[in-house]
């Protein structure tokens, strides 16, 4: 048995545990350049290589991380980027005179101890932001709420262009879901909603965006880069929560298997977060309309 892919709220914690695990090791540098000053001891390739930047530990969970901090707040995200890359700079520079035997500049001093210090705030603020995100979580599901809705559409939507790609906006519904909770009670709905998102959010790639919308609607942003690209992903959402069933807790025999049903809409260039949430409502009802557990594309 495979395990269920980590909720919204441990990957919010994991972005923390990321932040305080790069400020330690960049405040470590400090003791590394005053022996590398004192004693000429090198003090390694994380501080001395000209890619150091990507090297180093903050370096690599920025860029494995990065299109989560980009939807949380892009222009934050390339700040931190920059001033990364300028502390670098200057620790480099200071770091490989001292061990040629020769005097760092003040200025390059001034530069490293400005750029640490303006890291360190920026890391904070992204911190606060990553903690103020977690009080806008599904505690049910532990998806997003509708709060960074409309952030992540217009970054998708910025972003598509650039990728040579289209973005999507999907409206899932889940298929008689009041059958559900008048059958076996509200705590197997509530059962029957993580075991959906769970279904969902196994199917998606990192970049794309999966909130709970409210009751047993769920929205999903994707950028794809060819049109059939969006039916596979529809179909594969379809079979997934099609094929896997999920326990009761009431029996060790009951288990249930539900379906949703997709409306799909392409994102017009221009258009509003409530259009395409709107088209994308109607093909939805389209589905409803004829059957269920299907997806249906909204009119170009």
């Amino acid at each position: 048995m495979t395990s269920p892919p980590p909720s919204e709220t441990a990957l919010l914690e994991d972005l923390l545990d990321g932040i305080d695990r790069g400020v330690e090791a960049h405040l470590a540098w400090n003791q590394k350049l005053l022996r590398c000053a004192l004693l000429r001891q090198s003090p390694g390739e994380e501080m001395l290589s000209a890619n150091a930047p990507e090297l180093c530990r903050l370096g690599r969970w920025l860029n494995r991380v990065r299109v989560r901090l980009d939807a949380l707040d892009a222009p934050l995200t390339v700040r931190i980027d920059r001033i990364h890359h300028e502390m670098h700079n200057a620790v480099r520079s200071m770091c490989v005179k001292l061990l040629e035997g020769n005097p760092s500049h003040p200025d390059e001093l001034r530069d490293y101890e400005r750029s640490q210090s303006e890291l360190v705030q920026l890391l904070n603020t992204l911190r606060q932001q990553i903690s103020t995100a977690t009080t806008h979580m599904d505690a049910l599901t532990g998806l997003p709420l509708r709060h960074g809705l409309q952030h992540a559409f217009e970054l998708r939507r910025k972003d598509a262009p650039r990728l040579h790609s289209t973005p999507w906006l999907a409206m899932m519904d889940v298929d008689h879901f009041k059958s559900v909770n008048d059958t076996w009670g509200h705590p197997v709905g509530d059962l029957a909603l993580k075991h959906i998102a769970a279904c969902l959010s196994g199917c998606l790639r990192q970049s794309d965006y999966l909130v709970r919308y409210g009751g047993e609607e769920f929205l999903g942003l994707f950028l794809v880069h060819e049109s059939v690209s969006v039916a596979a992903l529809a179909q594969r959402l379809l079979e997934s929560i099609r094929r896997s069933a999920f326990h009761t807790g009431q029996d060790s025999d009951l288990f249930i298997t539900l379906t949703v049903t997709i409306g799909l809409a392409a994102i017009r260039p221009d258009e509003s977060l409530q259009s395409a949430v709107d088209r994308a409502d109607q093909a939805l009802l389209q589905g409803k309309q004829q059957g269920r557990d299907r997806f249906v594309v909204a009119p170009a």
